[in-house]
Order: C-alpha cells, then sequence, then structure tokens
C-alpha cells in the first residue's frame, strides 16, 4: 500500500487548471509592456515571456502563492510576486480554471488602488 503523501502528489500531478486573463489584466500588462519597450525592446520581450511563464505556471499549481487578504474582495484572491509585479488571481474549483485578474507593476505607483479595481 502507498502512502498517502505518495497518493496526494499523484492526485496534483494530475490537476490542471486553464488560465483564463481578463480583458483588464491584459491591458494592464500591455500597458507596462509598452513603457518598457519604450526604454528597450529586448527587455519588454524578456519580460513578457518571463510573466507569461508565470502566468502559465498557474495550470499546475495555482494554490502555491498565498491569498491576497482585503476586506473589499468578496472573492478570494491569490497574489503571484514576481520582480516588481503583483498578479492578482482567483481559483475556480468547480470550473478548473484560475482567472488573472490584475498585473500591478509597483514602480507606476507605490500604493495599490483596491477601489479603482471594481474585481467583481
Amino acid at each position: 500500500m502507498w502512502p498517502m503523501r505518495k497518493l496526494k502528489a499523484i492526485e496534483m500531478a494530475n490537476r490542471k487548471y486553464r488560465v483564463i486573463i481578463t480583458e483588464e489584466a491584459s491591458n494592464m500588462l500591455g500597458e507596462h509592456l509598452a513603457f518598457l519597450a519604450n526604454v528597450s525592446i529586448s527587455a519588454a520581450k524578456v519580460l513578457r515571456a518571463d510573466l507569461i511563464a508565470k502566468i502559465k505556471n498557474l495550470e499546475k499549481e495555482p494554490r502555491l502563492h498565498p491569498v491576497f487578504y482585503s476586506n473589499d474582495f468578496k472573492t478570494e484572491y491569490r497574489k503571484l510576486v514576481f520582480k516588481r509585479y503583483l498578479i492578482l488571481y482567483s481559483i475556480d474549483e468547480t470550473e478548473k480554471t484560475v482567472c488573472v485578474k490584475f498585473v500591478w507593476d509597483s514602480r507606476k505607483d507605490n500604493s495599490l488602488d483596491i477601489e479603482s479595481m471594481n474585481p467583481e
């Protein structure tokens, strides 16, 4: 008989989520990349590839990143922090989807305006 740890690892390996990037998150990412491309096109291409790879990894392990606590959200969001970027996403276990809602660049502003995000 296999130990429970191995069974759980096999169960987790079989689980795969579909990642959806909202239009708002896509626009936010596009703005950041356009700004960076004004300085360096190659840096923008590298950053885009790196961010997309990080987001794509959410297919396999969406619960790897911590919960983003805020009383302003009804939905539970998780935060993926990569370099100077905060990516907020939610997980739908029923649909097996990960929905990326926001891609925030901390260099743009040092305060995260949650009220303006309107995630619901």
